[in-house]
């Protein structure tokens, strides 16, 4: 592999963190518009569900993610997300 390879493959790699961290940020912002729209719910009971339903779709049959994001939601009902010096 000469010097001309190297640079087109760290290039290549580069363009990939670049367009994973733009589809990251979408990811974000589109997150915050979907919170600020189930915010606008009138109704407890449907904003409720829709946000258990958009947990499900989000966590789907990854075990390891299901396990992150119950312990996430038992260190909120502790109130253990506020305590800086907690480590989970």
């Amino acid at each position: 592999m000469d010097v001309e390879d190297l640079l087109a493959e760290l290039v290549e790699e580069e363009e990939e963190e670049v367009e994973e961290d733009e589809a990251l940020a979408e990811v974000f912002r589109l997150a915050n518009r979907l919170i600020k729209l189930l915010n606008e719910i009138k109704s407890y009971e449907i904003r409720e569900a829709a946000s258990l339903t958009l947990i499900k779709e989000l966590v789907g049959d990854d075990e390891v993610l299901r396990g992150l994001a119950t312990k996430m939601l038992q260190d909120m009902s502790y109130g253990m997300d506020d305590d800086e010096s907690y480590v989970s």
